[in-house]
């Protein structure tokens, strides 16, 4: 039987200090609401918070024990920021090395308070990687049972292809809305879905810019209404349209969850679809 869950997927990165400072029992009642919607997936990295986030998460999970089984665990590891504990040259990098993988894991594993995430993925590509090097630590982690399912995050579709003979990829985390729609036009998101991965679509309000009181806004509010959404749930239902794609959300707010999922309920016929891009473009479709 098809799965009735809303193509969604919640992302903590506002949950601390970048965000909403939600305290732990906060962040327990928002993960209970999201799974209340069939929402089961939680987008985690170890930066997020300057490196607290995951902390914070763990302290909610331990404040209500029956979250975790319940929650699927999607941990993204690589960045190097330039506050990050042994960051000496204090410069903002990748490191794919199995080095900074065990280091970056095992920190994972204990400020969530967890022995495995389920799935794990390479936040940003570092050109310096060894596709090599890296599908031999997967298969450690696996035997030991730390890491689930392997994915990418924000990786260009040519570099996608270091992994797909070598690891399957279960998803591919890439920026994409009727603003940045990048994706789209330069092949990664086809690439993904070619490769058997879900895309998973971060910022899909275009980091706010639909949501400004402007010509393009109206536009997207015209069409909208024809559905019977707000502005925010149209161009939320636009990129759940696409095939093989998720979205994910950062919102805090339990109310803004069940929007959401009301929004991804259906997809938008073809002309609206198109309408949307064009409105968000600013100019025709090619």
């Amino acid at each position: 039987m098809a799965s009735t869950a809303p193509p969604l997927i919640l992302g903590s990165m506002r949950f601390g200090d970048w965000g909403a400072r939600l305290a732990p029992a906060e962040v327990a009642r928002l993960l209970a609401a999201a799974l209340d919607l069939g929402i089961d997936t939680l987008d985690l990295a170890d930066i997020y918070g300057g490196h607290t986030t995951n902390a914070l998460v763990g302290a909610a999970l331990r404040h209500d024990p029956t979250l975790r089984p319940r929650l699927h665990l999607l941990a993204k590891v690589g960045i190097v920021m330039p506050e990050s504990p042994g960051n000496s040259r204090r410069v903002q990098h990748y490191d794919l090395s199995p080095a900074h993988l065990d280091t970056a894991l095992a920190g994972t594993l204990r400020d969530l308070g967890v022995g495995r995430v389920d799935t794990l993925m390479l936040h940003r590509f570092d050109p310096r990687l060894d596709a090599d090097a890296v599908t031999g630590w997967v298969a450690g982690q696996r035997e030991r049972g730390t890491i689930g399912a392997f994915g990418l995050s924000n990786f260009p579709a040519a570099a996608m292809s270091l992994f797909t003979e070598k690891l399957a990829l279960s998803a591919h985390q890439i920026e994409l809305s009727a603003a940045a729609s990048q994706a789209l036009d330069d092949g990664t998101h086809a690439a993904s879905r070619a490769a058997g991965s879900e895309v998973q679509a971060w910022s899909p309000l275009g980091g706010g810019a639909l949501l400004a009181d402007d010509d393009r806004g109206r536009a997207l509010d015209a069409i909208a209404f024809d559905f019977g959404l707000d502005r925010a749930s149209l161009v939320l239902r636009w990129v759940a349209s696409l095939p093989a794609t998720r979205v994910v959300l950062g919102t805090t707010r339990e109310e803004r969850l069940a929007d959401a999922a009301r929004a991804v309920e259906q997809p938008l016929p073809a002309d609206a679809w198109y309408a949307v891009w064009q409105a968000a473009r600013g100019k025709p479709v090619p």
